[in-house]
């Protein structure tokens, strides 16, 4: 990051902006990968889910050959689809070291190393790495957080069918992290805006018909995609998840 701002001679608000977009564009090509075999998988996705739930019963009984004839049908299955097993597996370990070395890069530099943080260079942040008194870049981060997740609840193809809920309970938490943010300098905070707005733009582009045949993403028909749950639905499959662990706890107790 400093050689960008040397190099370039950014100040260091738009070093922190211009390294975070580096960074998604570095990682472009790796969020690519991952939709076309996402989207490759898309037909399969019952037979999938099928076997998931057979490899956690086996696992629970644990019946190993159960499990190996259950992997052994998923493989078939990724190797007709045309998707590489390790290849869906690696892509989002390759982007998370690079999404949180960015963060704690930013963190570092902003937690007084580098002390000409101070001068910003962008008049609405003037100092980096002072916390947002006025609390405006914590709820732009919050309001951005529920975007991104909004947009990626209709990319749910592949998930797994409690992905949804999940993400509505997230949807929830965000709405409190405006004060855990509000503690972060304004610095970071740009980085994390800068980030999710990137994340969000591409969810968008990536969607597009036109590109994704561009890219070779195989468009999913609207028949195999899964409706986003509504935050009701969400509030009654966790009354179910739960009523089902205390009578799994009951249960267990009886044996």
């Amino acid at each position: 990051m400093e050689l960008i701002h040397i190099s370039a001679g950014l100040p260091w608000f738009w070093t922190i902006v211009s390294a975070t977009v580096l960074s998604r564009v570095i990682l472009f090509p790796f969020s690519v990968k991952q939709m076309q075999g996402t989207a490759a998988l898309a037909p399969y996705q019952d037979e999938i889910t099928s076997i998931r739930d057979e490899m956690t019963a086996a696992q629970k009984k644990k019946d190993m050959l159960a499990m190996q004839r259950a992997a052994l049908r998923q493989k078939l299955i990724y190797q007709k689809a045309g998707v590489s097993m390790s290849g869906m597996i690696v892509a989002p370990f390759i982007q998370l070291p690079v999404t949180l070395g960015m963060f704690f890069g930013v963190k570092g530099l902003c937690d007084g190393t580098v002390p000409q943080l101070a001068n910003s260079g962008f008049q609405w942040v003037p100092d980096l790495i002072a916390a947002d008194p006025t609390y405006t870049l914590p709820i732009i981060a919050t309001v951005l957080m529920n975007v991104q997740i909004s947009v990626s609840m209709r990319d749910l193809i592949g998930s797994t069918p409690q992905m949804g809920h999940i993400m509505n309970f997230l949807r929830v938490l965000t709405t409190g992290s405006v004060f855990l943010l509000a503690n972060l300098s304004s610095g970071v905070l740009v980085y994390l805006i800068t980030s999710i707005s990137a994340m969000t733009l591409q969810s968008i582009i990536l969607r597009q018909p036109a590109v994704r045949r561009a890219l070779h993403i195989p468009i999913i028909p609207a028949h195999i995609r899964q409706p986003a749950p509504s935050m009701r639905d969400s509030v009654k499959y966790a009354r179910q998840w739960w009523r089902n662990k205390v009578e799994e706890a009951r249960a267990a107790e009886r044996r």
